[in-house]
């Protein structure tokens, strides 16, 4: 190695060793306590830029989002909503930096309500629209009327969110139950899978109608059918033709769906006022 390298190198080192001990000093007097440490996680000499960094990592870590309130689908039981948690951001970073040697610090966060409360569910015990019709035909439509009506059955609207037929009960697929029976198809009858579920699309039509719901789209048989009045029908056809409304009430709207009787009726629970 010639003089001019030497000279170099040891101009290099010291350089290395000025800037480490400038970087000491800084984080003795701007950097955090020696000793502090924040959910088990050591942070002691940490300058303001790290000690974000760290503050967003716990914040993605400790972050949960509220859980509404909701039903459940087999037994219709509220199932109580749960709080969440948001990290707050500035007031840990400042709670670090202002923190005594030595400290060991806990997550401060905050609490997040959700929109909703399963009281509001308990609340919605009267009826405010109904209907139900009369079936009829062989054991394959009923089946597929069963199927239906069960997909229906304990669905939740909150205020303001909609109703679909289609996304609710799903695809009428021999996979999924559903079974060939008489259906409309250009105004004549053939035999198609899930046959006799606009019997089920149809109740639920003039439940959300007698409940005074908007209704944001429906679609007429080719022809009259014989469970509703003509004019009160709804047919389906996934995923083309659906059945849609809204819950337009102040409060949350059960639908409730069953068979009895050799009756398929159609409930919305609410508040009446």
């Amino acid at each position: 190695m010639n003089a001019k390298s030497l000279l170099l190198l040891t101009f290099f080192i010291s350089f290395s060793s000025l800037a480490m001990w400038f970087d000491g000093l800084e984080r003795d007097l701007n950097g955090v306590k020696p000793g502090v440490t924040i959910a088990g996680r050591e942070v002691e000499r940490l300058l303001p830029g790290e000690v974000r960094q760290v503050v967003m990592e716990l914040a993605l870590q400790y972050h949960r989002y509220p859980v509404e309130p909701r039903i459940d689908k087999a037994s219709g039981r509220i199932i109580p909503e749960k709080d969440g948690n948001l990290l707050d951001v500035v007031g840990c970073q400042e709670m670090i930096m202002n923190a005594p040697a030595g400290a060991q610090l806990e997550v401060p966060l905050l609490p997040v309500k959700p929109r909703y409360s399963s009281l509001e569910l308990a609340a919605a015990q009267e009826v405010v629209g109904q209907y139900q019709t009369w079936v009829s035909g062989s054991s394959d439509r009923h089946q597929n009327i069963a199927l239906a009506a069960r997909g229906v059955n304990n669905v939740l609207l909150w205020p303001g969110e909609s109703f679909s037929f289609n996304d609710t009960v799903g695809p009428r697929t021999p996979e999924r139950g559903y079974l060939p029976a008489p259906i409309f198809l250009l105004g004549a009858q053939v035999m198609d899978y899930g046959g006799g579920v606009c019997q089920v699309a149809s109740t639920v039509y003039n439940a959300a109608l007698n409940a005074g719901l908007r209704i944001d789209e429906r679609h007429a048989h080719t022809r009259p059918v014989h469970y509703v009045p003509e004019g009160h029908d709804a047919t389906v056809a996934y995923p083309y033709l659906d059945l849609r409304f809204s819950n337009t009430r102040e409060g949350p709207l059960i639908v409730k769906s069953g068979l009895s009787g050799g009756r398929l009726w159609v409930k919305i629970m609410g508040r009446s006022k």
